[in-house]
């Protein structure tokens, strides 16, 4: 469902960031057949699961997997057709500025792709909320990642609703 909500082209240049075990970069191999795929991630347990998971794509010199976080993407400007983060948004230090970071390394006319399981919307489980405040998860509203996205460099911005789900994708493009 996510990864409908962005297009990927043969040969892209395309980020994962917070890759965790390397399943999205698996997926968008799929797409990108003949472009780079880089993922990304603050975990170094995770960069190794995932260069596992992905070991000829990173043998064939399709794929490489970098331990980094997105405060500070060790990219030119410019550099990637396409960014998707899965399920980590949540964790990044200084959301704003983490954003600005992404719309950074994004081509102008590119696309950042955030997909989450929850967003900031009044009718969530009341042990969902409590995780929210427990661990000080960044969860904005659909109205607030616009903002934030356009804020950001973004110049484009659109949310999608997985239905009957908490699923939310917000799509930027430069």
């Amino acid at each position: 469902w996510g990864l409908s909500h962005i297009d990927l082209h043969a040969g892209d240049t395309v980020l994962d960031i917070g890759c965790g075990g390397g399943n999205t970069l698996a997926r968008m191999a799929e797409r990108v057949t003949e472009g780079h795929l880089t993922g990304i991630d603050y975990a170094e347990t995770s960069v190794e699961a995932s260069r596992r998971f992905n070991a000829s794509l990173v043998e064939a010199g399709r794929m490489e997997i970098l331990h980094g976080s997105v405060e500070a993407l060790p990219f030119d400007d410019g550099h990637f057709d396409a960014v998707v983060t899965v399920e980590s948004f949540y964790f990044w230090p200084s959301p704003a500025a983490c954003l600005k970071e992404v719309a950074r390394v994004v081509k102008p006319g590119g696309a950042f792709l955030l997909l989450a399981e929850i967003y900031g919307r009044d009718d969530l489980p009341e042990g969902i909320c409590a995780k929210v405040a427990d661990y000080d998860l960044t969860n904005p509203s659909p109205e607030e990642f616009e903002r934030l996205f356009r804020a950001a460099g973004f110049a484009a911005v659109n949310t999608y609703f997985k239905d009957g789900e908490y699923w939310i994708a917000v799509r930027g493009v430069r």
